[in-house]
């Protein structure tokens, strides 16, 4: 079957996997039938999975990796080199039959099979097709949530992705068996809390989440009123910068100014939001988790952040990020209210500290003031023009702003200077930077000049 619907390489697959019985499954049958473009592929195989993955992966050029052995489950990733990735899995029938198979799964709307290589209809047993008309997630059978009690938060994810609602029975259903969910693995967890930061509606689907009791699976805390309205606000930021620019959409002030102010970087958002510090979880996914774990933060809750969030099972380079991002979000907010433009040296400190986390610290600290009722155009401009100040130092005048080049290191201090070695070495080199910033200080000659004075601030004129 050819579809502009599909990505380019199922012509290709689909043409490798005719001399056997395969079935595409699942969600991308779900989306051909909502008429939206399919992005990974899953397929279903009475036997052999891991040989045909490994063919479908040496003859397309793609990444071979097996994800269960004892269950014959397998991945090829396609794509790279600047092409979109492409994740097509291979998994055997849970049954005798194809029939079998779909009734192990969890939903109606993605209990759907097409055969391979053929010009067969849908197999549909469950009436997924009939669902995916009206709108609704639906359980495929009384067991498929206690089965995997991780489908009780897909159910939300779908729901949410798709504008779909939950109908009452499944509800009932994950009522009684979300509990389950404390047996189930915290990464399990944590890659579906991201795979719902990563769709529509997040603010939605969490207090869904929480009506249904669930909340306390993913957040370090019972979700509080206003977390999912600064999310919402979050993710109405990023959307002008991910997506085309509309003029009907920045028509109030508040966006209108904020694209005129900030739209110059677009382009930047659009990277530093899609970059992946871990695999398959991006600062975009991250950025919306600061919000709800910005409770945490606060010292008065005791114990580390890291400790506080533990149950999100995130490294710790995503940890270290949000705890940078939440503070920075907190300093922003402290030197836009100056109101005086940030100086150089001002940008120097709050990405010394922050790091690239302080990008997503500066929107952030937008956040809690976007849309808000009454607050006056001009103090909306000044965080604006404090925000485009620091994005400016970040992307523009980052080796004069932010990391300004080595002049001379420690040695040639410690020799000039007739130094030993020591904490004072380190304190001189930070001193050089920030008159870098300030000064513009760009030869050795000068550099040592500045640090002979500055040691004698230190340790008081020679005797």
């Amino acid at each position: 079957m050819k579809s502009a619907q599909f990505p380019p390489q199922y012509d290709q697959i689909a043409e490798l996997l005719k001399p056997y019985e395969a079935y595409l499954v699942g969600g991308a049958v779900r989306d051909l039938l909502l008429d939206v473009p399919v992005h990974d592929l899953d397929f279903a195989l009475p036997e052999g999975t891991v040989p045909v993955a490994r063919k479908i992966a040496d003859q397309l050029g793609g990444g071979y990796y097996l994800l269960d052995e004892e269950r014959g489950t397998a991945r090829v990733v396609l794509g790279g080199d600047g092409k979109p990735r492409l994740l097509v899995d291979f998994t055997l029938f849970q049954g005798a039959n194809i029939t079998e198979d779909l009734a192990a799964r969890d939903f109606t709307i993605t209990s759907l099979a097409l055969p391979v290589g053929a010009d067969g209809s849908v197999i549909d047993p469950f009436h997924g097709v009939r669902d995916l008309e009206a709108g609704v997630i639906r359980a495929t059978s009384d067991r498929a949530l206690e089965d995997d009690p991780l489908r009780c938060l897909r159910a939300v994810r779908l729901a949410a992705q798709l504008e779909f609602r939950i109908t009452p029975e499944t509800k009932d259903q994950i009522r009684l068996h979300h509990p389950k969910l404390a047996d189930v693995s915290s990464e399990r967890i944590r890659d579906e809390f991201f795979r719902i930061l990563q769709g529509p509606h997040q603010a939605a689907a969490l207090l869904a989440l929480s009506t249904l009791g669930m909340d306390g699976y993913l957040l370090p805390g019972k979700l509080t009123e206003g977390e999912p309205q600064t999310l919402r606000r979050l993710g109405q930021i990023w959307s002008l910068f991910l997506e085309p620019h509309d003029q009907d959409r920045a028509g109030d002030w508040f966006r209108g100014l904020l694209v005129h102010r900030l739209g110059r970087y677009r382009e930047q958002v659009r990277a530093f939001l899609s970059e992946e510090p871990v695999p398959g979880r991006s600062f975009y996914q991250l950025s919306l988790l600061m919000p709800l774990v910005q409770g945490a933060a606060n010292p008065a809750a005791g114990g580390s952040f890291k400790d506080r969030i533990s149950g999100l099972a995130l490294s710790n380079q995503e940890v270290d990020w949000l705890e940078r991002g939440i503070s920075a979000g907190s300093a922003f907010l402290e030197l836009s209210s100056q109101g005086n433009l940030p100086r150089p040296l001002d940008v120097y400190r709050f990405f010394r500290v922050s790091g690239k986390a302080g990008v997503a610290g500066v929107f952030l600290g937008l956040v809690g003031e976007f849309g808000q009722q009454g607050l006056e155009q001009e103090s909306w401009i000044t965080r604006l023009k404090a925000a485009r100040t620091l994005l400016e130092g970040y992307w523009e005048r980052f080796d004069e702003w932010v990391d300004p080049p080595s002049i001379v290191d420690g040695n040639d201090i410690q020799r000039e200077l007739q130094l030993q070695p020591g904490p004072r070495i380190g304190s001189l080199l930070e001193a050089l930077r920030e008159e870098q910033v300030a000064a513009g200080i760009e030869t050795a000659a000068d550099a040592l000049e500045f640090l002979k004075g500055k040691l004698i601030e230190m340790d008081g004129p020679p005797v």
